[in-house]
């Protein structure tokens, strides 16, 4: 099934969008940010597991007023995948502002073991 899950960020505050649930993995495939503010903001949006920064997909990253940044959309295929416990966070740079962050992804169950992918 697919989700989209949606945050406004108004301070700069890390946030946390959504952490994968046990038995599960979310196929990303489409990223949005948008600066609705009336001056530019910088936007940190991220995954993480055990409070550790895994990958940046948006690294302070600069958004003038009215502006926004997409990824993926492109296809069917997913861009980022995501397994248990692992966490999508976003922050602003600002302590003021209105930017827009939204994801969507596929959960689908995961298998309890997992294949080899070397054959064996």
């Amino acid at each position: 099934m697919f989700y989209t899950k949606h945050l406004t960020l108004t301070d700069n505050v890390e946030q946390t969008l959504f952490t994968m649930p046990e038995g599960y993995t979310a196929n990303i495939m489409y990223v949005f940010v948008a600066n609705h503010g009336g001056s530019t903001n910088n936007i940190d949006l991220y995954w993480e597991l055990s409070a550790v920064p895994q990958l940046y997909m948006f690294d302070n990253v600069s958004l003038t007023a009215g502006s926004k940044e997409i990824l993926g959309g492109q296809s069917s295929a997913p861009i980022f995948v995501l397994h248990n416990g692992e966490t999508i966070k976003a922050q602003a740079s600002q302590a003021t502002g209105n930017m827009e962050v939204a994801v969507t992804f596929e959960l689908v169950t995961r298998p309890t073991t997992l294949v080899n992918f070397n054959g064996s």
